[in-house]
């Protein structure tokens, strides 16, 4: 009896030999547990530059945060530009925790399916990896010091991807839907496009010297190299990049981008601005309005004479804040929203959504997919209407917009 629990302490020991040595006395393998977060795509000199943004755990008790590296690799491919990145370093970290793919204002002049085409064939990246346009090099935005996150990437997946709930009110794409969308009938899709904001400069700042208020961006003359540094820099994705057979053909403003989401997606929980509407005494207030639920229908109808695009929009709303200088108007009696608030707001979505079917006619790109749907349901016509359905179709258009009564 004696024997065996000899034996058995012995084998307990051994087996603590052998969990402890094999781990390389419990030190991190920087090659084994770092990961690629994004990736930047430029296209330099006839090559493509692969910058890739790189996590590395840090293997101590005190420090919580992750440590970021950058390594860039160049090819004549995108596949070949990655592969230098392991020769270049003599490791390999893994792709398949790389959420997301920045591609340069450079690839914009050429086919960028070239460029992304590589992610969907080989399957080293996860269909669901983001993508987005940079306004210039995609590299630069990988080495930002920003607020948000100690590595930008987790900033701008932040940024592009938000929460359930919150304001829908970025166009989002990943590589699978680019990719299916280049390779549709329509041959379109796109992608936001980020904008840097420099530190200290507000959205207030951005718009004070007049001009169309858009979404983001940089100062005029200002470049993303010379954003880098010990700045704090955020980031804007509200503006979206439209590309038709891989091209950039054209943008979307804030305001399209946010009507956009709401005829196509759901967009619970978004805010839209009402401003400057008179009251009974002429006064004007601003009003903020939270969607509490939208419901939104495309379609395509066609006969022999006509292509008709019905589309259609309706919102249910509550007031978040306002400015009415009424004083018996107040968000804890739940007053309902005037006539008014509603009727500039519907107007307002109407012309949008107006605004959104002229672009395709311009950019060629239909981020609407009215011409698939013309294939799909109406195919006997296809042929007649397919070159030119652009340029004949006609549109009605319906928005309600309803609160509390």
């Amino acid at each position: 009896m004696h024997i065996h629990k000899v034996k058995i302490v012995m084998i307990a020991i051994l087996a603590l030999f052998v969990f402890f040595f094999s781990n390389d006395f419990g030190l991190i393998d920087v090659e084994k547990t770092s990961i690629i977060t994004a990736i930047a795509i430029d296209y330099e000199d006839s090559e493509y530059v692969v910058t890739a943004q790189i996590a590395v755990p840090e293997a101590t008790d005190t420090n919580t945060e992750n440590q970021k590296a950058q390594l860039s690799g160049k090819g004549v491919t995108v596949g070949e530009a990655i592969k230098d990145l392991g020769d270049v370093s003599g490791w390999f970290p893994k792709l398949s925790f790389c959420n997301l793919i920045i591609l340069g204002k450079s690839l914009t002049d050429d086919n960028v399916i070239k460029a992304v085409d590589y992610f969907t064939k080989t399957l080293r990246v996860q269909d669901s990896a983001l993508i987005a346009l940079a306004e210039d090099k995609a590299k630069d935005l990988l080495s930002l010091a920003t607020p948000l996150d100690n590595i930008s990437a987790f900033a701008l997946q932040k940024i592009i991807l938000k929460n359930t709930g919150f304001d829908k009110d970025v166009a989002s794409s990943d590589v699978k839907t680019f990719c299916a969308g280049y390779y549709s009938i329509s041959a379109s899709s796109y992608m936001p496009l980020i904008k840097i904001i420099p530190a200290g400069e507000s959205q207030g700042d951005k718009n004070a010297g007049g001009g169309t208020q858009n979404s983001g961006g940089m100062n005029s003359g200002t470049s993303a190299g010379d954003q880098k540094g010990d700045k704090d820099n955020l980031f804007d994705a509200k503006t979206t990049a439209l590309f038709y057979n891989g091209k950039k053909t054209g943008e979307l403003d804030d305001n399209l981008t946010l009507t956009l989401n709401a005829i196509t997606t759901h967009i619970k929980g978004t805010v839209l601005p009402v401003k400057d509407v008179a009251d009974k005494d002429g006064n004007l207030s601003n009003y903020l309005l939270s969607v509490v639920n939208n419901k939104h229908s495309i379609s395509v109808v066609v006969d022999e004479n006509q292509v008709v695009a019905k589309i259609k929009l309706d919102l249910y709303c509550k007031v978040s804040d306002h400015t009415s200088g009424n004083s018996n108007y107040s968000l804890s009696q739940n007053t309902p929203i005037p006539k008014a608030v509603l009727e500039k707001l519907k107007n307002q979505l109407k012309e949008n959504i107006e605004e959104l079917i002229e672009t395709i006619k311009q950019t060629e790109c239909d981020f609407l997919k009215l011409k698939e749907k013309l294939y799909r349901y109406n195919y006997k016509f296809y042929d007649k209407y397919k070159d030119d359905i652009f340029n004949v179709i006609k549109k009605e258009i319906s928005v309600t917009v309803t609160g509390q009564k």
